[in-house]
């Protein structure tokens, strides 16, 4: 017998939890790998094409002298011709030099020619000063340096293990930066704290950064240490 009140509808019923359908398991996916993040070292590098342009012109004009057509062109075109080759590469050259961090490591890239360098083979930054030998002018030189089995040769810089010269750049005398470094310095400081790679001098790394609006390095609340003279080699 229907005891349900009319006028009323029993309510439907309700699938318990435990025959509800289940949506199914995914398994969790990895992160996305980051993108490569490159720094363009052009600031360090305005000079570097200028050896590369002489050597063309150089070659240019033993090949104009040769096959005769200096004397057919004249002495001016010829030096016009051997300037536009200086200008052609010692231009654009500079504009070949940037690193470029990834999952794996560095790459370093000087006159468009490519050199990698895997994370666990990085030991750190060298900041390193000396005398610029044509002014004489204080200046900060930068090098990538490498861990012992992965650097072929042991140069005589300091008695120590280095890799490549990432760059030179202009200091006060006191090994301070000048004022107007470019943000593409503090971009290449930021870029290797993110990775882990310590920076030798920091408080230069951290009065560019902070100038450029960068948080200061995490570590620089203990002793501060300016950059190590250079010694002469041991004989």
């Amino acid at each position: 017998m229907d005891t349900t009140p009319r006028g009323h509808t029993a309510a439907p019923e309700q699938a318990s939890p435990r025959t509800q359908p289940q949506p199914p398991r995914t398994q969790p996916q990895p992160p996305p790998p980051a993108a490569p993040q490159t720094v363009r070292l052009a600031f360090l590098w305005r000079a570097a094409g200028a050896p590369l342009g002489c050597l063309l012109a150089l070659a240019m004009g033993i090949a104009l002298a040769r096959t005769g057509v200096a004397g057919r062109l004249g002495a001016v075109p010829a030096l016009l011709l051997s300037g536009t080759a200086v200008l052609g590469i010692a231009l654009p050259v500079p504009y070949g030099f940037w690193l470029r961090a990834d999952a794996q490591g560095l790459t370093l890239v000087r006159a468009f020619l490519p050199r990698r360098y895997r994370w666990q083979d990085i030991a750190g930054l060298t900041m390193e000063t000396d005398e610029d030998p044509d002014s004489g002018a204080a200046r900060l030189v930068l090098l990538l340096r490498l861990v012992p089995a992965a650097t072929p040769v042991r140069t005589e810089r300091r008695d120590r293990v280095h890799g490549p010269v990432i760059g030179a750049l202009g200091t006060t005398a006191d090994g301070l930066p000048r004022g107007t470094e470019p943000r593409h310095l503090a971009e290449l400081f930021d870029l290797l704290r993110r990775h882990g790679i310590p920076l030798e001098d920091r408080r230069y790394a951290d009065l560019v950064l902070t100038a450029h609006g960068y948080p200061a390095l995490a570590h620089t609340a203990g002793p501060t240490a300016g950059p190590t003279a250079p010694r002469s080699p041991s004989v």
